[in-house]
């Protein structure tokens, strides 16, 4: 009798180690509240801390924000509940690969962290904006990817993004204040950039603003309305897949209080290898999983050699 009771209570608990293993191991459906091509959603409407950092929520749960800077007196009111305020300083980075520095070699070593950012083909940029003011940098950046070849920060390239000119001149080309710029950079194309053929950004107001690049080239939108445009640098409809990149900034440059902001693979089919090697931010619990597993494994065998040996006579 005794001994009955201890088997019943130790497969109880193999039970529940197995009710727990299934837990971790179950595939975690982090885009449940948003679309399949959504690969990142940030409603910016808080400032978390996460360790000796301090961030601002992906939707997905995939690529949190992390906010740069003094973050004090970001929170504001949004065009949806809260927002993120700018003042030309502060920004949000989204990590997307890790370059090494050390040791030194003749090429850039990545790290991959959210390669399901490093959309290849057709991509959607969105956001809530109400420019405050502009900055004397060229571009005010709303939502910008890059890419740096060295550790030095000054090395980083602009890839894709969209943005509202500040009406400074850096490129030869008259640009007015308020334009709005959304730009590619391609593997076979270069840089190509897109603006809006007139100023479309009133200051101090909300905004919706959205850059695409589709099989048919780039497009802008104010309002979910299609701009007419030009291209100021390359062509408005580049070949090539779009360069892949280390980070992702928000507000960078700008004056602006920011809200939703949405990108979109319109084309995940294309993409076939990022859900296999997105670990990211979720490194952890990967780790934590696989600990589980052989921790599972290691009970297991226990308890067999535990019944085993006290079936015996």
């Amino acid at each position: 009798m005794v001994l009955k009771d201890k088997k019943s209570g130790f497969v109880l608990s193999l039970f529940a180690v197995g009710i727990l293993t299934l837990l971790l191991v179950m595939p975690v459906d982090a885009q449940a509240s948003v679309d399949v091509f959504t690969v990142g959603l940030w409603h910016l409407d808080e400032i978390v801390p996460n360790g000796y950092q301090e961030i601002t929520p992906d939707a997905t749960g995939v690529n949190n924000g992390i906010v740069g800077v003094d973050t004090s007196n970001m929170v504001v009111e949004g065009k949806f509940g809260k927002a993120l305020y700018f003042d030309g300083n502060n920004f949000v980075y989204v990590p997307i690969a890790f370059l090494v520095g050390f040791p030194p070699s003749p090429q850039p070593i990545y790290i991959p962290i959210s390669p399901n950012l490093d959309i290849q083909e057709e991509i959607k940029i969105e956001a809530w904006i109400n420019v405050q003011g502009y900055t004397d940098a060229t571009y005010n950046n709303i939502v910008v990817k890059c890419t740096r070849d060295d550790v030095d920060w000054q090395s980083i390239t602009r890839l894709v993004g969209l943005a509202v000119r500040s009406g400074v001149n850096e490129d030869g080309v008259e640009v007015p204040a308020g334009t709005l710029s959304g730009f590619v950079t391609t593997d076979s194309g270069g840089f190509n950039e897109i603006i809006t053929t007139a100023s479309v950004i009133t200051l101090n107001d909300w905004t919706h603003v959205t850059f695409e690049r589709r099989a048919d080239g780039l497009h802008l939108y104010v309002n979910g309305y299609d701009q007419a445009v030009r291209a100021i640098h390359g062509i408005r409809n580049p070949q090539g897949s779009i360069r892949n990149g280390t980070e992702v900034y928000f507000g960078h440059d700008s004056k602006v209080i920011i809200d939703e902001v949405k990108i979109s693979n319109l084309d995940p089919e294309t993409d076939v290898n990022e859900a296999a090697i997105d670990i990211g931010p979720n490194l952890m619990i990967v780790v934590i999983v696989v600990s589980a597993i052989f921790a599972v494994a290691w009970l297991l065998r226990r308890a067999i050699q535990m019944m085993v040996f006290r079936s015996k006579p």
